[in-house]
């Protein structure tokens, strides 16, 4: 009988290590899936902020080799930690991309993004986040029509920055005014905050490449 017992214990005690192991192994698999998931992740962040950084800054009109400073801006007009990229070639600055949002529109937040010449009217802006009603809200997007081109060359001087049908020099789409004036008046406080800041004084952040 003892030597039963004694057989049991053994038993278990392998059993017990049997799956301690393979619980270390699973343990160890989904690490690793986390951190390669997280991974690829990441490179995918980072292709689309470049590739949005291509488009807001066009060689044809930026000029090419350009050195990008970031820096992080937080303002109730535009949101917290928002980029500010400041674009130079030889010391001279060429242009901006500022990030903005706004709880202006139906769902938010609605997360634009902008390049701006170097004397800081506005050049091209792009919808970068959006939970706008599809079919209707989402018309001013990009991948939808051409609405945000109206916005190129614009600045604090030079235009009424609100919609028609508030007193503005802007358009807007019928059924989405909510939207598009959302779009307008945000750009105009982007534009604001990029008249009274000092990138200087603000913090770092990365540019991913």
């Amino acid at each position: 009988m003892a030597y039963l017992n004694q057989h049991l214990n053994v038993r278990a005690l392998l059993a017990g290590l049997a799956l301690a192991v393979i619980g270390a192994i699973c343990f160890a698999l989904i690490i690793w899936a986390q951190n390669d998931t997280k991974d690829l992740i990441g490179k995918n962040r980072n292709a689309a902020e470049m590739h949005l950084i291509e488009q807001l800054l066009p060689p044809e009109h930026f000029g090419t080799d350009l050195q990008l400073d970031c820096r992080l801006l937080s303002d109730p007009r535009i949101g917290r930690n928002m980029k500010l990229i400041t674009a130079r070639k030889n010391g001279t600055i060429k242009g901006y991309i500022l990030q903005y949002s706004t709880a202006r529109g139906y769902s938010n937040p609605l997360i634009l993004a902008a390049s701006f010449d170097a004397d800081k009217s506005l050049y091209r802006a792009d919808i970068q986040f959006s939970r706008e009603t599809p079919g209707i809200g989402d018309k001013v997007d990009r991948r939808h029509g051409t609405y945000l081109d109206a916005l190129q060359g614009k600045n604090l001087n030079n235009a009424n920055w609100d919609v028609k049908k508030f007193g503005g020099d802007f358009a807007y789409f019928t059924g989405a005014t909510v939207t598009s004036r959302a779009v307008i008046l945000a750009s105009r406080d982007a534009l604001s905050v990029l008249n009274e800041i000092d990138p200087s004084t603000l913090t770092r952040c990365r540019i991913r490449n």
